[in-house]
């Protein structure tokens, strides 16, 4: 037999006043419980007006979510933007950073576990990315490992713990946001772990909660930045650079585009 472990607890949001509130020990999800994500997604796919409610026993039985380390629980919340995300998990799971920092087992368990009040919805219908990263990586599989900053919980705890504040355009966006500055900022490993390039990115074409004008095809935009950055990589460790520093390496057209909101235009 398999245990199944599953915790209804009560929360209290005032005098007299009680909700019904799940909360549960952290799990990691094993292979088999990986291989019944990636199925329960594809059936979604297949059919997004199902239930969007993931299996009970994948979030609570042994052969598909084991015991982690530790005596962290979760609780069942949603979460508006990345920065709500981060801020939840960051007290939360310091103690077993260590542990849980590349831990695909665990990051699949929550994006399952939180998967209801995450997934996009339009009239009710589910709008779930193409990617089964954005909830399930499994760590065995090269090019799921590579996506796994797309994961939208994983994404949103390191992103905080990478960049902290000079990532906030970022971290106030809608938890499954994914426009060109996300696509560049988490597309790439070797971008997302930059001491520089994700704040020069934010720096240069965004201004306040905006984006600004033709920050992606104009010269001096975007996509050029990140193929003079590759040229540049053959001279320069960019990918270790403080983002004033890469400012002063790359071309005058770039420079236009820092300061307010009207910059390279």
């Amino acid at each position: 037999s398999h245990k199944i472990e599953q915790q209804p607890q009560i929360a209290r949001d005032g005098p007299g006043e009680t909700r019904h509130v799940e909360r549960q020990r952290l799990r990691r999800l094993t292979p088999n419980g990986i291989e019944r994500a990636h199925e329960f997604l594809a059936a979604l796919r297949d059919d997004p007006s199902r239930v969007i409610e993931p299996p009970s026993d994948l979030l609570h039985d042994e052969r598909y979510a084991a015991p982690f380390v530790g005596e962290v629980e979760v609780e069942r919340r949603s979460f508006q933007t990345r920065r709500d995300a981060a801020e939840y998990f960051e007290p939360l799971l310091k103690p077993i950073t260590h542990l849980v920092a590349d831990h695909a087992g665990v990051w699949s368990w929550l994006g399952m576990f939180y998967f209801p009040d995450t997934v996009r919805k339009d009239n009710g219908a589910v709008q779930l990315s193409p990617l089964d990263e954005t909830f399930v990586i499994d760590r065995h599989i090269s090019r799921s490992y590579q996506l796994r900053f797309r994961h939208y919980l994983w994404g949103s705890w390191r992103l905080n713990e990478q960049h902290g504040e000079s990532a906030a355009f970022l971290l106030n966006r809608e938890l499954t946001q994914w426009g060109d500055i996300e696509q560049r900022s988490f597309g790439s490993i070797r971008i997302f772990n930059s001491v520089g390039v994700v704040p020069l990115i934010l720096r240069l074409y965004t201004h306040g909660t905006q984006q600004k004008r033709g920050f992606n095809r104009s010269r001096g935009g975007l996509r050029h930045l990140v193929r003079v950055l590759d040229q540049l990589e053959r001279t320069y460790d960019v990918y270790g650079m403080e983002p004033d520093a890469l400012l002063k390496i790359l071309p005058e057209e770039f420079r236009q585009w820092d300061g307010g909101p009207g910059s390279g235009h």
